[in-house]
This record gives C-alpha cells, structure tokens and sequence, in this order.
C-alpha cells in the first residue's frame, strides 16, 4: 500500500474536538483517525448508492417466546435478502439477542429488517449497513 501525504484545512474548533476523539479512542495520531473516518464515509456513500451485494447486520432483542422465533424464522425464509447467518444469545432468563447477517439488495436488506422490527414482541432493531471494497468476491462464503 502507497501512502500519500494531503494538506487539509479546518476550522481550529473542529480540530480541537476531533484531536479530543483521537485521544479517547486512544490513536496513535491523527492519520490513522482520519482513515478510519475516511472508510467509514466512503462505505456511507456506497451503501447509499446500493447495488446488488450489499451487506448489513441486523441486531434485535425479543423476549423469548415460540411464536416470536417462528415468525422469524418464516420471514427470513420468504425475504430476498440472503441470511448469511444468526446468531442467537440468551441475555437472560426471557430475553433474547439475535445478530442476522444479511446480503443483497440495499431495498431488500431494508424490507427484511423492516419487517422483523415490526413483528409483535421484538423490543429493539438496529440495522449496521457496511460495504466492503470493490472487487471483493461475494460468490464464497470464506475469504481470507
């Protein structure tokens, strides 16, 4: 990988509170903040633009009740979104966190999570859409 050096100018107030994060987050210095901040844009800006091999994690806290797991198995089965996987965690006694990972369609990514936070007795839905760089191979499951 090349690194190039850029002169950027801001103003000294949005400095002081990005060198703040830098600091919190505990960066070497500022470089390295500002590729994070920069990947994260470009990943923004691509998701927003969508494409047919778009990925994102679903998170969902429900309470634990058969109905609740059946009505999800039932629209992840019937969504166009491709399921990678779940993962299931017992929180504790009656409630429940499942991670979906999903691939496809930026439209059919939403529909699913839409659908499943508004399935009766799921408490919280959070949807973390990312893409990854262009020229990744989506047709296998295991890339390293």
């Amino acid at each position: 990988m090349t690194l190039k050096r850029f002169g950027v100018s801001i103003p000294e107030d949005l400095l002081e509170n990005f060198d703040k994060i830098v600091e919190e987050r505990g960066y070497i210095g500022r470089s390295e903040a500002i590729r994070d901040a920069m990947r994260s844009y470009i990943s923004e800006s691509q998701w927003e633009a969508g494409g047919d091999n778009m990925i994102a994690s679903l998170n969902i806290v429900y309470c634990h009740k058969p109905k609740i797991m059946a009505d999800l198995l039932k629209v992840q089965h019937n969504s166009e979104a491709h399921v990678i996987s779940t993962v299931h965690v017992h929180m504790s006694k009656s409630h429940c966190l499942e991670v979906i990972t999903l691939r496809g369609s930026k439209d059919s990514i939403f529909k699913l999570a839409n659908t499943i936070a508004g399935i009766s007795g799921i408490e919280f839905a959070k949807l973390f859409t990312f893409s990854l760089p262009e020229g990744e191979d989506f047709k296998h499951g295991h890339i390293h």
